[in-house]
This record gives structure tokens, C-alpha cells and sequence, in this order.
């Protein structure tokens, strides 16, 4: 509520008065300069997460799908890197990406590929991407769970009704289990977009949003300008409109719950 107000607000220090202000933040935020770059780091940011983090998920699935004990064994394994605390990942992954002493540019120095090894987080070119592999990694294994769960409520009875119809494999999978996981897709879906929009703690633990705002998304725009530079009345604006687009994914979600 206080969000809400600050954002129709201008906010004055120390002591956090407020007087009306009407749509002059949103105003301000919207104009300024570096917002496109930010919204175009977003929708990068989003888009490649979503892509990467359930292409693997749904792969890793589909590979684990079974009751056998080694499955059951690499299924906890794989699970691993979604327990770890965000903050622990991103310092881990922030010193494996280190360009003099990190494990990364070690192993492409010792197997003779030394032209390969970069400042992986300081350079414009590969921090996002850098990022990005450090954000799959932890969190695939949750659509990897969900889509297994999925795989493994689908009756035994479809598949050998389909192979008694002669259907191979490939038809298996596209007439039974991606029709039978159709809600589940688009829930992991939707709820990945989400993740990729409110994400903050391993961007701004990683690199901050730089070099020179390379990977400075809203929620790191968002913080800036709210303790960085004391734009209380910006800072709550943009805010607003990131609540407005999660609360219209939540609306698209809702359905897709009750169908199921």
C-alpha cells in the first residue's frame, strides 16, 4: 500500500512526507534514458531464462522418467543445485568466472585453449550470458520436478493401448505426453516468466547490473533508483508497473489451474 501511494507521491527526506504528485513519477521513469536498454535486458533476460531453464528441465525429465534405483539416486543429484541458497550460488559462480584465478579460464588454460578464457562478468559481451548459465543452473531442476511429476501421472494403460495401434515412440510423445502435460507446461511456463521478471538476488550479487548497465534489469533499476539515488516516488512507480504485469500473468495462470 505504501508502494502505491510513494508512487503518486513525492517523497520528501528525512522524514518520508509525502505530497500528491499525480502521474509525474511514472512520468520521470518512463522518460528516462537508460529505461529502454533495461527494458530491452528484461526481455532478454526473461525470454533466454525461460528457454534455457525448461528446455533443460523438460530434457532432464524425460531422461530421469522411470522407478529404477540409479534414476531414483541421479534425480537427488540433480536436485542439488536448486537447494542451494541463491546467495551461495551466485558467490560461487562469481569466483569460477573470476579471469585470473577462476576455475573456468584454469580449465580452458590447461587444455590448451587460452584464447578462450574471458572477464567473463566484466565484459558487456558475456556478462549476461555468464549470468544467465549461473541462473539455469540453479534453478532447472525445478521444472525438471515438475514435468516429472506430470510424466508420471500419465496412466501406463495410453501407452500400451497406443503400441498395440503400432505408434512408435516419437508419436507416443507428441499424441500422449505432451498433450497430457499441456497444463503443466504452461504453468512451469508462466511461473518461470515470473521468476525471470522479479529476479534480483544473483544479478545484482554477480555483477551488480554492469559493466555500464549490460545486465541491469527493473528489479535492479528498481533498487537503484530507490537506495542508490533516493527516488522513492520513481523507485515505487516502476514498482507499480512490474506489480501490474505479474498480477496480469497471474490472471492467465488462474485458468490454467482450474482446468487442471
Amino acid at each position: 500500500v505504501r508502494t502505491f501511494i510513494y508512487s503518486f507521491s513525492k517523497v520528501e527526506f528525512p522524514n518520508l512526507t509525502t505530497k500528491f504528485y499525480g502521474l509525474r513519477n511514472f512520468q520521470k521513469v518512463l522518460s528516462r534514458s537508460e529505461l529502454p536498454g533495461v527494458i530491452r535486458n528484461t526481455f532478454v533476460w526473461i525470454l533466454c531464462s525461460v528457454v534455457l531453464r525448461f528446455s533443460l528441465g523438460f530434457a532432464s525429465a524425460l531422461l530421469l522418467n522411470g522407478e529404477t534405483r540409479r534414476k531414483k539416486s541421479i534425480r537427488l543429484l540433480v536436485l542439488l543445485p536448486w537447494t542451494v541458497p541463491s546467495i551461495v550460488a551466485a558467490n560461487t559462480w562469481r569466483w569460477m568466472m573470476q579471469p585470473e584465478l577462476g576455475m573456468i579460464n584454469h580449465l580452458l588454460r590447461s587444455i590448451g585453449l587460452p584464447s578462450l578464457a574471458q572477464n567473463w562478468l566484466g565484459s558487456a559481451l558475456t556478462a549476461l550470458g555468464s549470468v544467465l548459465l549461473a541462473y539455469t543452473w540453479s534453478g532447472f531442476p525445478f521444472d525438471m520436478m515438475m514435468i516429472l511429476a506430470g510424466m508420471q501421472s500419465i496412466p501406463d494403460d495410453l501407452y500400451e493401448s497406443a503400441r498395440i495401434d503400432g505408434a512408435n515412440t516419437v508419436q507416443l510423445f507428441w499424441h500422449i505426453t505432451i498433450p497430457s502435460l499441456k497444463t503443466i507446461i504452461v504453468s512451469v511456463l508462466l511461473l518461470e516468466a515470473t521468476n525471470g521478471l522479479n529476479s534480483f538476488d544473483l544479478l545484482y550479487t554477480m555483477t551488480g547490473g554492469g559493466p555500464g548497465g549490460a545486465t541491469e534489469i527493473l528489479g535492479l533499476l528498481i533498487h537503484r533508483l530507490g537506495f542508490t539515488n533516493f527516488d522513492f516516488g520513481g523507485a515505487s512507480a516502476l514498482s507499480v508497473l512490474i506489480i501490474a504485469i505479474v498480477v496480469l500473468i497471474a490472471l492467465v495462470y488462474g485458468p490454467t489451474q482450474r482446468s487442471a
